[in-house]
Protein backbone atom coordinates (compact mmCIF):
# COMPACT_ATOMS: atom_id res chain seq x y z
CA UNK A 1 0.00 0.00 0.00
CA UNK A 2 1.49 3.60 -0.47
CA UNK A 3 2.34 5.92 1.62
CA UNK A 4 0.24 8.68 2.93
CA UNK A 5 1.41 12.47 3.74
CA UNK A 6 -1.88 14.19 4.98
CA UNK A 7 -3.86 16.03 2.32
CA UNK A 8 -4.81 19.39 2.67
CA UNK A 9 -7.14 20.78 3.74
CA UNK A 10 -6.30 19.34 7.24
CA UNK A 11 -6.94 20.17 11.09
CA UNK A 12 -4.12 20.08 13.22
CA UNK A 13 -4.98 19.87 17.40
CA UNK A 14 -2.85 20.15 20.86
CA UNK A 15 -2.34 16.84 22.61
CA UNK A 16 -4.22 18.47 25.39
CA UNK A 17 -7.09 19.02 22.51
CA UNK A 18 -7.94 22.79 23.94
CA UNK A 19 -6.64 24.41 20.27
CA UNK A 20 -6.63 23.44 17.28
CA UNK A 21 -5.89 25.66 13.80
CA UNK A 22 -7.02 24.20 9.65
CA UNK A 23 -4.18 24.11 7.36
CA UNK A 24 -6.44 25.55 4.46
CA UNK A 25 -4.06 25.40 1.67
CA UNK A 26 -0.08 25.12 0.79
CA UNK A 27 0.78 28.80 -0.61
CA UNK A 28 4.62 27.42 -1.78
CA UNK A 29 8.28 27.97 -0.11
CA UNK A 30 9.91 31.11 -0.03
CA UNK A 31 14.13 32.27 -0.02
CA UNK A 32 14.18 33.93 3.40
CA UNK A 33 15.65 37.01 3.12
CA UNK A 34 18.86 37.55 4.16
CA UNK A 35 19.06 34.49 5.86
CA UNK A 36 20.23 30.84 4.97
CA UNK A 37 16.41 29.74 5.44
CA UNK A 38 13.51 28.54 3.50
CA UNK A 39 9.67 29.71 4.37
CA UNK A 40 6.64 26.70 4.02
CA UNK A 41 3.85 29.22 3.63
CA UNK A 42 0.45 27.94 4.63
CA UNK A 43 -3.04 29.09 4.54
CA UNK A 44 -4.76 28.69 8.48
CA UNK A 45 -8.00 29.39 10.45
CA UNK A 46 -7.61 29.69 13.54
CA UNK A 47 -11.52 28.88 14.23
CA UNK A 48 -14.71 27.47 12.34
CA UNK A 49 -15.52 30.13 9.80
CA UNK A 50 -12.42 32.85 11.00
CA UNK A 51 -10.83 34.65 7.71
CA UNK A 52 -8.08 32.67 6.60
CA UNK A 53 -4.33 33.83 7.06
CA UNK A 54 -1.06 33.22 6.57
CA UNK A 55 1.57 31.44 8.08
CA UNK A 56 4.81 30.14 8.06
CA UNK A 57 7.25 27.48 8.72
CA UNK A 58 11.44 28.31 8.32
CA UNK A 59 13.75 25.59 8.12
CA UNK A 60 17.05 26.51 8.24
CA UNK A 61 19.30 25.86 4.96
CA UNK A 62 21.40 23.20 7.19
CA UNK A 63 18.18 21.27 7.83
CA UNK A 64 16.90 21.59 4.64
CA UNK A 65 19.43 20.01 2.67
CA UNK A 66 19.91 17.35 5.04
CA UNK A 67 18.54 13.62 4.76
CA UNK A 68 16.38 12.58 7.80
CA UNK A 69 17.88 9.79 8.18
CA UNK A 70 20.64 11.97 9.78
CA UNK A 71 18.61 13.29 12.87
CA UNK A 72 17.36 9.72 13.14
CA UNK A 73 14.17 10.49 11.65
CA UNK A 74 11.93 7.95 8.76
CA UNK A 75 12.14 9.29 5.12
CA UNK A 76 8.54 9.55 3.88
CA UNK A 77 9.24 9.35 -0.18
CA UNK A 78 11.01 12.11 -1.21
CA UNK A 79 12.04 15.72 -0.50
CA UNK A 80 8.41 17.48 -0.08
CA UNK A 81 7.01 14.81 1.83
CA UNK A 82 9.79 14.99 4.49
CA UNK A 83 9.32 18.49 4.57
CA UNK A 84 5.80 19.38 4.33
CA UNK A 85 5.26 16.34 7.59
CA UNK A 86 8.05 18.30 9.24
CA UNK A 87 6.48 21.72 8.95
CA UNK A 88 2.68 20.21 10.26
CA UNK A 89 4.74 18.42 13.05
CA UNK A 90 5.99 21.52 14.00
CA UNK A 91 3.08 23.29 13.55
CA UNK A 92 1.87 20.78 15.97
CA UNK A 93 4.44 21.24 18.40
CA UNK A 94 3.67 25.18 18.82
CA UNK A 95 0.24 24.16 19.62
CA UNK A 96 1.67 22.27 22.17
CA UNK A 97 3.78 24.61 23.54
CA UNK A 98 2.49 28.40 22.58
CA UNK A 99 -1.43 27.89 21.96
CA UNK A 100 -2.60 29.52 19.00
CA UNK A 101 -0.06 31.95 16.50
CA UNK A 102 -0.85 35.81 17.24
CA UNK A 103 -1.17 38.48 14.75
CA UNK A 104 -0.04 41.79 15.34
CA UNK A 105 -2.28 43.17 12.35
CA UNK A 106 -3.61 41.98 9.21
CA UNK A 107 0.12 42.16 7.44
CA UNK A 108 1.73 40.19 10.16
CA UNK A 109 3.15 36.68 9.43
CA UNK A 110 3.77 34.31 12.68
CA UNK A 111 6.78 32.38 12.22
CA UNK A 112 7.80 28.91 13.40
CA UNK A 113 11.34 28.31 13.15
CA UNK A 114 12.74 24.20 12.80
CA UNK A 115 16.45 24.26 13.47
CA UNK A 116 18.35 21.08 13.28
CA UNK A 117 17.95 20.30 17.49
CA UNK A 118 14.48 20.29 16.63
CA UNK A 119 14.60 17.14 14.54
CA UNK A 120 16.75 15.47 16.91
CA UNK A 121 14.19 16.49 19.55
CA UNK A 122 11.72 14.03 17.26
CA UNK A 123 14.24 11.58 17.48
CA UNK A 124 14.85 11.73 21.33
CA UNK A 125 11.34 12.16 22.03
CA UNK A 126 10.04 9.49 24.13
CA UNK A 127 6.58 7.43 23.16
CA UNK A 128 3.51 9.75 24.40
CA UNK A 129 1.65 7.51 27.16
CA UNK A 130 -1.23 5.48 26.08
CA UNK A 131 -3.61 8.13 27.71
CA UNK A 132 -1.62 10.68 25.86
CA UNK A 133 -2.26 9.12 22.83
CA UNK A 134 -5.93 8.39 23.65
CA UNK A 135 -6.87 11.85 24.17
CA UNK A 136 -5.29 13.10 21.31
CA UNK A 137 -6.84 10.76 18.87
CA UNK A 138 -10.25 12.35 20.70
CA UNK A 139 -9.10 15.71 20.17
CA UNK A 140 -8.03 15.44 16.42
CA UNK A 141 -11.35 13.72 15.63
CA UNK A 142 -13.65 16.48 17.22
CA UNK A 143 -11.06 19.48 16.35
CA UNK A 144 -11.89 18.19 12.48
CA UNK A 145 -15.99 17.90 13.07
CA UNK A 146 -15.75 21.65 14.54
CA UNK A 147 -13.68 22.73 11.07
CA UNK A 148 -16.26 20.92 8.95
CA UNK A 149 -14.32 17.81 8.38
CA UNK A 150 -16.19 14.68 7.77
CA UNK A 151 -12.94 12.53 8.39
CA UNK A 152 -9.33 12.93 9.64
CA UNK A 153 -6.49 10.95 9.26
CA UNK A 154 -3.30 9.87 11.78
CA UNK A 155 -0.34 9.75 9.86
CA UNK A 156 3.92 10.78 9.94
CA UNK A 157 3.07 14.11 11.17
CA UNK A 158 0.89 13.05 14.43
CA UNK A 159 3.68 10.36 15.10
CA UNK A 160 6.37 12.40 15.08
CA UNK A 161 4.95 14.43 17.54
CA UNK A 162 3.52 11.49 19.95
CA UNK A 163 6.37 8.99 18.94
CA UNK A 164 4.18 6.84 18.86
CA UNK A 165 4.37 4.41 15.19
CA UNK A 166 0.75 3.36 13.58
CA UNK A 167 1.52 -0.09 15.27
CA UNK A 168 1.18 1.45 18.66
CA UNK A 169 -1.24 3.86 17.86
CA UNK A 170 -3.58 1.49 16.09
CA UNK A 171 -4.10 -0.57 18.98
CA UNK A 172 -5.67 2.64 20.64
CA UNK A 173 -7.60 2.68 17.64
CA UNK A 174 -9.03 -0.64 17.55
CA UNK A 175 -9.71 0.15 21.05
CA UNK A 176 -12.83 3.08 19.65
CA UNK A 177 -13.46 1.42 16.62
CA UNK A 178 -17.27 1.10 15.77
CA UNK A 179 -18.29 2.87 18.74
CA UNK A 180 -15.95 6.53 18.38
CA UNK A 181 -14.96 6.12 14.73
CA UNK A 182 -14.80 4.28 11.56
CA UNK A 183 -11.92 3.30 10.06
CA UNK A 184 -12.04 4.02 6.47
CA UNK A 185 -8.92 3.80 4.91
CA UNK A 186 -5.55 2.02 5.63
CA UNK A 187 -2.10 2.58 4.21
CA UNK A 188 1.59 1.96 5.44
CA UNK A 189 1.91 4.71 7.48
CA UNK A 190 -1.87 6.06 8.05
CA UNK A 191 -5.35 5.66 8.77
CA UNK A 192 -8.31 7.54 7.94
CA UNK A 193 -11.54 7.76 10.46
CA UNK A 194 -14.62 8.78 10.58
CA UNK A 195 -16.22 9.75 13.96
CA UNK A 196 -19.49 8.38 14.84
CA UNK A 197 -22.27 10.54 16.39
CA UNK A 198 -22.21 9.26 19.97
CA UNK A 199 -18.65 10.32 19.90
CA UNK A 200 -19.20 13.68 18.71
CA UNK A 201 -22.00 14.17 21.65
CA UNK A 202 -20.09 13.03 24.16
CA UNK A 203 -16.26 14.75 23.44
CA UNK A 204 -17.94 17.80 22.84
CA UNK A 205 -18.29 18.35 26.45
CA UNK A 206 -14.96 17.70 27.10
CA UNK A 207 -13.59 19.94 24.61
CA UNK A 208 -15.43 23.42 25.22
CA UNK A 209 -12.17 26.04 24.72
CA UNK A 210 -12.53 27.33 21.00
CA UNK A 211 -10.12 28.20 19.24
CA UNK A 212 -10.31 31.71 18.05
CA UNK A 213 -8.23 34.11 16.11
CA UNK A 214 -6.12 36.05 18.51
CA UNK A 215 -7.47 40.12 18.82
CA UNK A 216 -5.55 42.51 17.35
CA UNK A 217 -3.93 45.60 19.15
CA UNK A 218 -5.25 49.22 19.39
CA UNK A 219 -3.71 51.44 16.77
CA UNK A 220 -1.12 53.80 17.96
CA UNK A 221 -2.17 57.64 16.73
CA UNK A 222 0.15 57.56 14.35
CA UNK A 223 -1.36 54.61 12.78
CA UNK A 224 1.86 52.42 13.24
CA UNK A 225 1.33 49.06 14.77
CA UNK A 226 3.77 47.48 17.70
CA UNK A 227 4.97 44.44 16.39
CA UNK A 228 4.22 41.56 18.86
CA UNK A 229 7.05 40.56 21.50
CA UNK A 230 9.13 37.59 21.67
CA UNK A 231 7.44 35.00 23.82
CA UNK A 232 9.58 34.47 27.25
CA UNK A 233 9.70 30.91 26.31
CA UNK A 234 12.05 32.08 23.75
CA UNK A 235 14.08 35.41 25.52
CA UNK A 236 17.88 33.96 27.34
CA UNK A 237 18.92 37.01 28.64
CA UNK A 238 16.23 39.20 30.11
CA UNK A 239 15.88 42.28 28.08
CA UNK A 240 15.88 44.18 31.11
CA UNK A 241 18.97 43.64 31.90
CA UNK A 242 20.06 44.26 28.64
CA UNK A 243 18.40 47.76 28.62
CA UNK A 244 20.41 48.26 32.47
CA UNK A 245 23.45 47.56 30.69
CA UNK A 246 22.90 49.97 27.97
CA UNK A 247 22.35 52.79 30.53
CA UNK A 248 25.21 52.49 32.75
CA UNK A 249 27.72 55.46 31.68
CA UNK A 250 31.08 54.00 32.12
CA UNK A 251 34.32 55.01 31.25
CA UNK A 252 36.95 52.39 32.84
CA UNK A 253 34.66 49.92 30.64
CA UNK A 254 33.77 49.12 27.63
CA UNK A 255 30.69 47.50 27.85
CA UNK A 256 29.43 47.39 23.77
CA UNK A 257 30.84 43.61 23.80
CA UNK A 258 28.98 42.22 26.87
CA UNK A 259 25.73 43.84 25.19
CA UNK A 260 26.33 42.47 22.02
CA UNK A 261 27.20 39.22 23.63
CA UNK A 262 23.62 39.44 25.51
CA UNK A 263 21.78 40.16 22.51
CA UNK A 264 23.67 37.24 20.12
CA UNK A 265 22.82 34.92 22.71
CA UNK A 266 18.82 35.82 22.54
CA UNK A 267 19.10 36.09 18.55
CA UNK A 268 20.55 32.32 19.09
CA UNK A 269 18.49 30.86 21.57
CA UNK A 270 15.65 31.75 19.61
CA UNK A 271 16.65 30.36 17.01
CA UNK A 272 17.21 27.16 18.43
CA UNK A 273 21.48 27.24 17.51
CA UNK A 274 22.54 25.72 20.86
CA UNK A 275 25.74 25.22 20.23
CA UNK A 276 25.94 28.93 19.60
CA UNK A 277 24.20 29.42 22.63
CA UNK A 278 26.99 26.98 24.25
CA UNK A 279 29.56 28.61 22.84
CA UNK A 280 28.38 32.79 23.92
CA UNK A 281 28.00 31.60 27.30
CA UNK A 282 31.70 30.47 27.44
CA UNK A 283 32.73 33.64 26.05
CA UNK A 284 30.46 36.03 28.18
CA UNK A 285 32.04 34.17 31.51
CA UNK A 286 35.56 34.45 29.95
CA UNK A 287 35.07 38.36 28.98
CA UNK A 288 33.87 39.70 32.63
CA UNK A 289 36.14 38.91 34.92
CA UNK A 290 38.15 42.19 35.24
CA UNK A 291 34.72 43.86 36.11
CA UNK A 292 35.35 41.82 39.16
CA UNK A 293 38.92 42.50 40.20
CA UNK A 294 39.59 38.93 38.63
CA UNK A 295 41.52 37.22 35.68
CA UNK A 296 39.72 34.06 35.28
CA UNK A 297 35.94 33.42 35.82
CA UNK A 298 36.61 30.69 38.17
CA UNK A 299 38.14 33.58 40.60
CA UNK A 300 34.84 35.69 40.45
CA UNK A 301 33.31 32.03 40.89
CA UNK A 302 35.19 31.62 44.40
CA UNK A 303 36.37 34.81 45.57
CA UNK A 304 33.66 37.57 45.00
CA UNK A 305 31.79 38.56 47.79
CA UNK A 306 28.47 38.49 46.51
CA UNK A 307 26.91 36.30 48.94
CA UNK A 308 26.30 32.65 49.08
CA UNK A 309 23.87 32.73 46.98
CA UNK A 310 25.58 34.70 44.10
CA UNK A 311 28.53 32.35 44.98
CA UNK A 312 26.71 29.04 44.46
CA UNK A 313 25.16 30.23 40.96
CA UNK A 314 28.74 31.53 39.60
CA UNK A 315 30.35 28.24 40.80
CA UNK A 316 27.21 26.25 38.47
CA UNK A 317 28.05 28.77 35.71
CA UNK A 318 31.82 27.78 36.32
CA UNK A 319 30.80 24.33 36.52
CA UNK A 320 28.51 22.78 34.14
CA UNK A 321 28.28 25.79 31.96
CA UNK A 322 31.35 25.05 30.78
CA UNK A 323 31.30 21.11 30.71
CA UNK A 324 28.23 21.35 28.58
CA UNK A 325 30.62 23.56 25.98
CA UNK A 326 33.39 21.60 25.97
CA UNK A 327 31.16 18.69 25.25
CA UNK A 328 29.54 20.12 22.38
CA UNK A 329 32.86 22.06 20.89
CA UNK A 330 35.54 19.96 21.88
CA UNK A 331 34.00 16.52 21.18
CA UNK A 332 35.08 15.35 17.69
CA UNK A 333 33.25 13.25 15.21
CA UNK A 334 31.73 10.40 16.52
CA UNK A 335 29.45 7.19 14.78
CA UNK A 336 26.63 8.87 16.75
CA UNK A 337 25.91 12.19 18.00
CA UNK A 338 23.36 13.76 20.31
CA UNK A 339 22.52 17.00 19.83
CA UNK A 340 22.27 19.45 22.60
CA UNK A 341 18.76 20.75 23.42
CA UNK A 342 17.41 23.95 25.07
CA UNK A 343 17.05 23.12 27.97
CA UNK A 344 20.77 21.28 28.20
CA UNK A 345 21.94 25.10 27.37
CA UNK A 346 19.72 26.73 29.34
CA UNK A 347 21.46 29.00 32.33
CA UNK A 348 19.61 32.02 31.83
CA UNK A 349 18.63 32.33 35.93
CA UNK A 350 22.66 32.31 36.26
CA UNK A 351 23.12 34.97 33.57
CA UNK A 352 20.81 36.88 35.05
CA UNK A 353 22.18 37.04 38.42
CA UNK A 354 26.12 37.48 36.78
CA UNK A 355 24.73 40.73 35.30
CA UNK A 356 22.99 41.93 37.82
CA UNK A 357 25.87 41.89 39.79
CA UNK A 358 27.49 43.71 37.01
CA UNK A 359 25.05 46.57 37.06
CA UNK A 360 25.28 46.51 40.77
CA UNK A 361 29.11 46.64 41.09
CA UNK A 362 29.51 49.60 37.54
CA UNK A 363 27.23 51.74 39.64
Amino acid sequence: MALIVKQLPTVIASRSGQTALEICEFDGTERVPNRDAVAFVYGVRLAPNAAQRRLTVIFSGTVFYVKPEAFGLPDYGDHDQNFGTFALAAIGDYLDDAGLPEYANDLHVPQIEVFSPHLQAWADRDRAPDEVIETYLAAHGFWSWKFGHETWTVGPPDQLRLRSDLKNTGRLIQLGEGQDWNVLKRADDAVTLKPTSEFLRRTKQGFQTAASPATPPPQSDTGSEDPLPERPAYVYVDEVRIADLKRLEQRQYDLRKVIALCEELNLCYRSQCHHAVAALTRALLDHVPPIFSAKAFTEVANNHPGGKSFKELMQRLDGAARKITDAHLHTQIRNVESLPTRTQVNFSNEIDALLAEIVRVLS
